[in-house]
């Protein structure tokens, strides 16, 4: 539960959130502003693909899949991922809805 609540926290953080290591951001708030398309949809599975591969070394990234829900102007995502000192049959699922907030 903490490896996927720093996950989250990462994912969220955005640029200079951090005092002592402003390079750890995600983009991922600022791809919420832009239309939802396939397009952008496939930009948040990268952002998301590279902050966790980056910053995240607790955890081996088995695969992220990015849905985006044009007419809710959102995105499910769904990470799954195994921890390294574990078996890699235990694959972990973390589960997001991630919208704008006005």
């Amino acid at each position: 539960n903490a490896i996927k609540q720093s996950l989250k926290v990462l994912l969220l953080s955005g640029r200079s959130e951090r005092l002592f290591h402003p390079e750890i951001a995600s983009g991922v708030r600022d791809l919420l502003f832009d239309l939802v398309t396939p397009t952008s949809a496939y930009e948040l599975k990268t952002a998301i693909e590279d902050v966790i591969n980056n910053f995240e070394p607790r955890v081996n990234l088995t695969d992220v899949v990015v849905t985006a829900d044009i007419d809710a102007s959102s995105y499910d995502v769904r990470i799954e991922f195994t921890l390294l000192n574990q078996e890699p049959t235990n694959t972990i699922q973390l589960n997001l809805f991630l919208e704008r907030l006005r």
